[in-house]
């Protein structure tokens, strides 16, 4: 949907075209029409530390190598490869939730750091779950200080870009959100 000119991919291609597009909204066509779906549940993970890599110091053999040939084992298995974390991210197009895989080579960032790197930012420095787009942070930022647009209203805003019809099942993290 946030795609411009007519795009008909196949799975694996959505996945390789969307690795540094984490924040487009897919639809999928199951022979009748389309519905909206996550790029997590199309088994899109987010490499963090090696340019979209997975981490060569963890799984390497575990996971054969590129995102496309990864995508089916990780939706039709249901769980998660080791190393990887749900993550909720606010961006200023909606609330999504992202698969991210730490990089865990000697020496790398804690979990927080990494987020930083990524261009987010995390809700907590211990065990992040939540994270924010720094363009959502400006975008809050304007919105308060010109319309003077509370925090919850700007949520519900989001909430309502998510999901306009159900904004009640946009996801909202266990229990870390940044109060504004």
């Amino acid at each position: 949907m946030t795609c411009t000119g007519d795009h008909g991919w196949c799975h694996p291609c959505l996945i390789r075209s969307h690795q540094s597009l984490p924040f487009h909204k897919i639809q999928f066509w199951n022979n009748m029409c389309f519905h909206d779906i996550t790029l997590a549940e199309l088994g899109f993970i987010w490499y963090l530390g090696h340019g979209g890599e997975p981490c060569p110091s963890h799984g390497a053999s575990e996971m054969n190598g590129h995102q496309d040939e990864r995508v089916d084992d990780v939706t039709e298995a249901g769980s998660l490869p080791h190393n990887t974390t749900p993550i909720t991210v606010v961006h200023s197009s909606g609330v999504f939730t992202h698969v991210v895989s730490w990089c865990c080579c000697l020496g790398s960032n804690p979990q927080h750091l990494q987020l930083l790197r990524a261009g987010l930012f995390p809700a907590s420095s211990t065990r992040p779950r939540t994270a924010f787009t720094f363009e959502v942070l400006d975008h809050f930022l304007i919105d308060a200080l010109e319309c003077k647009t509370s925090a919850r209203s700007f949520y519900e805003k989001l909430t309502r870009l998510t999901n306009n019809a159900f904004p009640d099942t946009v996801p909202v993290s266990e229990k870390y959100m940044l109060v504004i």
